[in-house]
């Protein structure tokens, strides 16, 4: 735990108690991208895949605010023991319930689930080189202000006591990649993007994936 961030206390996830929180903190930070996913899908579509991400994951973190979640992050180490493998089946068995039908979806948002998730793929394909990576990092808005270095902090610290010497994050041109470059990542690999043709339409995204040399 630490609560040394700007009076954030940076502690473990808990999924029955955060579940709420990290919701939030997602529709908080990427509504205007994925707002099929949330305005056309049952809300269990987006918290059964933060609860994925958060097992596929070693290190799953929370800032926590007047006793709430406010910041979410989640990173793991693909190279340790049986990660990859886990992270496999995770996928598989959300894409599965996904196909048959397990959450109410509206045409619409099917269609950007599917578009979503191929751009997903774009990402694990090009983001290979990676013995640490974030896999979820946002806050509420109204709460940002130090919330997002607290939680990197954290996680970096976490990296380096596992003898790792660099950290990657894949974002894209829709969301505050800025903050990745101010913290000292770099970026290492840009391409177009098409997942959120649907969410914005018209719209030119670039993928970025970014890393920290710690």
């Amino acid at each position: 735990m630490d609560d040394g961030h700007d009076g954030f206390d940076v502690r473990a996830f808990d999924p029955v108690r955060d579940i709420e929180g990290a919701y939030e903190c997602f529709v908080s930070g990427f509504y205007h991208n994925s707002w099929p996913l949330i305005d056309h899908a049952e809300k269990r579509l987006l918290t059964d895949s933060i609860l994925m991400a958060a097992r596929m994951s070693q290190v799953s973190l929370v800032a926590e605010v007047d006793g709430e979640a406010r910041g979410v992050l989640f990173g793991y180490f693909p190279r340790e023991g049986l990660t990859l493998l886990r992270s496999l089946v995770e996928t598989a068995r959300f894409t599965l319930r996904v196909l048959l039908r397990r959450y109410c979806m509206t045409p619409f948002g099917r269609a950007a689930f599917w578009r979503h998730h191929k751009g997903e793929i774009s990402f694990v394909i090009r983001h290979t080189d990676t013995r640490a990576e974030v896999l979820l990092l946002s806050s509420q808005k109204e709460y940002r202000g130090g919330i997002g270095r607290a939680l990197m902090d954290e996680w970096v610290t976490r990296v380096r006591e596992r003898g790792y010497d660099s950290t990657t994050v894949s974002t894209d041109s829709t969301v505050s990649w800025g903050f990745y470059e101010r913290y000292g990542f770099r970026r290492v690999r840009e391409f177009p993007l098409k997942m959120f043709f649907y969410s914005l339409p018209g719209e030119d995204v670039r993928g970025y994936i970014y890393r920290l040399d710690l």
